[in-house]
């Protein structure tokens, strides 16, 4: 007994210290604020972070917030993804001209691939593929594509309305080891594997992009981080730090990015 009131006790004090003055229990510790507006975000797997400025520029810092180096091309218009699955390999697309360009870690331009030399497609959407290849979604032809890293298809679902039933208002696609993800506006997250076969549909309410780890799809609604496990139906909202001017988050890797009006901050 006199044991068990010691664990109880020592389960209280440690709760108590991870509650802040408000009296909320704080989950996520402050790394770095970096006061720079970001359209768009993303931490890749070593912790750095990139940033999408309202000018087009990316920008990378290390994982303690030091700025390390930029990107500028303002020849395609805005950035609309950027995918930094790959460390190495950093994709950036320009959908208004269907313009994809790759950079190197340093953000040294690597490769570029222009869609619109094909009239017969409408690539809108992006990712990186194992083996340096690509993923796109052609939403002309509702098809998804698998590219090698010179750019020419190594796969093809065909039409996935005609195959699957899938009328997808495609708007977000991510690539895991094992599924390719897709964001329908109608339903939720369409789930494909690795071979572009329908695997199920997650049925969650989410505006555009998210992210994955393990069987958890990460994604904002209402301003709100919702997490939910695809294989157990699980749902759940987890506490985030409160800011001013709030724009958007991402959580991937247990980082949290937060974006606001005036800048970001990276927690842990």
């Amino acid at each position: 007994m006199r044991l068990n009131f010691f664990k109880h006790l020592f389960s209280l004090i440690l709760i108590l210290l991870s509650i802040n003055k408000s009296g909320i229990a704080q989950p996520f510790k402050l790394i770095f604020k970096i006061d720079t507006a970001a359209n768009l975000a993303a931490v890749d797997n070593f912790g750095n972070l990139f940033l999408v400025t309202p000018k087009n520029e990316v920008m990378k810092f290390n994982p303690k917030g030091k700025f390390l180096w930029n990107y500028t091309n303002n020849a395609y218009g805005n950035i609309n993804q950027i995918d930094v699955s790959d460390p190495l390999r950093v994709l950036l697309y320009y959908a208004d001209y269907q313009q994809l360009i790759v950079l190197n870690n340093n953000l040294s331009e690597i490769s570029k691939f222009n869609f619109s030399t094909n009239p017969n497609q409408l690539v809108t959407l992006v990712a990186t593929a194992n083996n340096n290849g690509f993923w796109v979604y052609d939403a002309l032809n509702r098809e998804i594509k698998k590219l090698s890293n010179n750019f020419t298809e190594d796969l093809n679902t065909s039409n996935i309305y005609q195959r699957d039933g899938l009328n997808m208002q495609a708007n977000f696609m991510f690539n895991s080891n094992e599924y390719l993800f897709i964001n329908d506006l109608g339903t939720g997250v369409q789930i494909f594997d690795r071979f572009g076969n329908f695997f199920k549909t997650a049925v969650l309410n989410c505006n555009n992009r998210f992210d994955i780890s393990g069987n958890q799809i990460f994604y904002v609604e209402n301003k709100q981080l919702h997490s939910y496990n695809y294989l157990t139906f699980e749902s759940k909202i987890l506490e985030t730090p409160p800011q001013q001017g709030f724009k958007d988050m991402i959580l991937h890797n247990q980082q949290l990015i937060i974006l606001t009006e005036k800048g970001v901050t990276l927690w842990q």
